[in-house]
């Protein structure tokens, strides 16, 4: 695999804090607690508006069926109340009312931490839940597909400040202590797999780290830069900041934000079949005359920029991801050889 390109330019370290801390969107699905396997919460949102629908029992081992509803407080924080429904009819019954007391059951919340995690409150007791991965794996095997991804150039000297990226993991390789998940940069957004051109020029490659609870990928950006990502992954999204990494040097420390989403299911990555944001036959890839990326955006180098200016906790965070991208780098270069 081949040299990737310059990371990100200069971001403000009050827009990394904030973007770190808050720049989520909670997952519309079924969530449960691990632990207590036989319950669960089936939660929809759409736009600033949460409904969940508790699927649990009773003091007698009954099952229950309780409800709330209430817009979110900030993009984090849902605080209602559970009603208590009873007196459906059954799955093949003829169809009568059911009776619903409002507020029956007294205030819940729940305070999302990440896309996939968070903290239930009820009657007393908090208990953690997250969103459930039914085929997908870890994190690693979670990340088998096709992603696209916005990066917010803004703070750099850009013409436009928002330009895109497509990502394909298709393999993971778990022969080492250390789990890899490679892939490449496609020749479109189209097609859902790794040409030739793609491979030699834009291939990537992406690890977990369990201490930041977050994925490093490196992408081999140009001939000059490798482009990495920090990134806390949901089911379906992502977001995080990017950095650019000049190949002759190293790394700048200037942060993008950077948010993304899937747009190809692993199956159809595997075998062209599943879902996809496009469905029709793969397109011949047009010929290649020359390595471009993301850094040809920029009209000079971002400058480098001093750790110093992140809090101690944000500075060995960066430190430790820059550390494992370097590592990747280290095994895209290999592969080359």
């Amino acid at each position: 695999m081949s040299a990737l390109k310059k990371l990100l330019s200069a971001l403000a370290v009050s827009l990394v804090c904030a973007f770190s801390v808050s720049a989520f969107t909670p997952e519309t699905g079924f969530w449960w607690n691990p632990d207590e396997p036989g319950s669960g919460y089936a939660i929809e949102i759409q736009d600033n508006f949460m409904f969940v629908a508790f699927y649990v029992y009773d003091a007698d081992g009954n099952p229950e069926w309780y409800t709330a509803g209430a817009s979110l407080q900030g993009n984090a924080l849902f605080d209602s109340v559970m009603h208590y429904t009873y007196g459906g009819p059954c799955i093949d019954c003829a169809y009568t009312r059911p009776i619903t007391l409002q507020g029956e059951m007294g205030p819940v919340t729940i305070n999302f931490l990440t896309e996939t995690t968070a903290t239930l409150q009820f009657g007393g007791q908090a208990k953690p839940i997250e969103r459930m991965r039914l085929v997908l794996g870890d994190t690693l095997q979670g990340l088998l597909g096709e992603w696209q991804a916005v990066i917010d150039f803004s703070s750099a000297n850009v013409t436009f400040p928002f330009n895109g990226d497509v990502m394909i993991f298709d393999n993971l390789d778990r022969s080492g202590a250390t789990d890899f998940v490679d892939g490449c940069r496609p020749d479109n957004s189209v097609d859902g797999y790794c040409s030739a051109f793609a491979l030699q020029n834009h291939d990537l490659a992406a690890t977990y780290d369990p201490v930041n609870d977050e994925v490093v990928v490196v992408v081999n950006d140009s001939a000059d830069y490798w482009l990495a990502y920090y990134l806390t992954v949901g089911t379906y999204q992502f977001d995080g900041v990017a950095e650019l990494y000049p190949k002759a040097s190293g790394n700048n420390n200037i942060f993008y934000p950077v948010r993304g989403f899937r747009t190809a299911s692993r199956t159809f990555i595997e075998t062209g079949e599943g879902p996809s944001s496009v469905d029709n036959g793969k397109t011949a890839a047009a010929t290649r005359q020359a390595v471009h990326g993301l850094s040809d955006l920029f009209r000079q180098a971002p400058p480098a920029r001093s750790l110093s200016a992140l809090s101690k906790s944000e500075q060995a965070k960066r430190l430790r991801s820059q550390t494992i991208a370097r590592s990747l780098m280290a095994r895209l270069e290999r592969a080359k050889n």
